[in-house]
């Protein structure tokens, strides 16, 4: 199983909001003199802190994966689509802007799992697959695109299983 990075994009993203976290928590700790606000306000700084380690924790520990079997793809810890790679035609590198709406959703015939609006890595379908989103339901896509670190080397190990 070969390991496909995402997340160096939005790590930096997540440090700041943990460095803004610790410092209005100190700020907050210092400058206030009504408890129940006092505690309201750390303990709201303290659940960010955590969603904000966490975060940072799945994007380094859970990258996407290829294997001789599947292509697995994830999206911090609220998406994980298994694809066999029987199903996948040749990826290829095609940077793209997407103003969808959430990180993960379906734009036109294309599952996008995006990293800050952009999407780098393409992978079509021998046939549509049906990917549940939830809400929105079960949708058929004719491809996946979704952000890998290094999209040429993402490509190359996709490739390398799927041809």
């Amino acid at each position: 199983m070969v390991e496909i990075p995402y997340g160096k994009r939005m790590k930096p993203r997540y440090v700041r909001f943990l460095i803004i976290t610790a410092v209005g928590i100190a700020l907050v700790a210092f400058g206030l003199d009504i408890p129940w606000l006092l505690i309201t306000l750390i303990v709201l700084g303290v659940l960010n802190a955590v969603v904000c380690v966490g975060a940072l924790y799945v994007l380094t520990k859970q990258p996407h994966t290829v294997s001789d079997d599947e292509l697995r793809l994830r999206q911090l810890g609220f998406f994980d689509w298994r694809l066999p790679t029987a199903d996948l035609g040749a990826a290829q590198v095609a940077e793209r802007s997407h103003k969808g709406q959430r990180s993960v959703e379906v734009i036109g015939d294309a599952l996008v799992i995006q990293s800050l609006t952009k999407t780098n890595v393409t992978v079509p379908f021998h046939e549509p697959q049906l990917v549940n989103l939830g809400k929105t339901g079960v949708q058929r896509v004719e491809r996946v695109e979704f952000w890998a670190d290094d999209p040429e080397r993402a490509v190359r190990e996709i490739n390398a299983r799927t041809t």
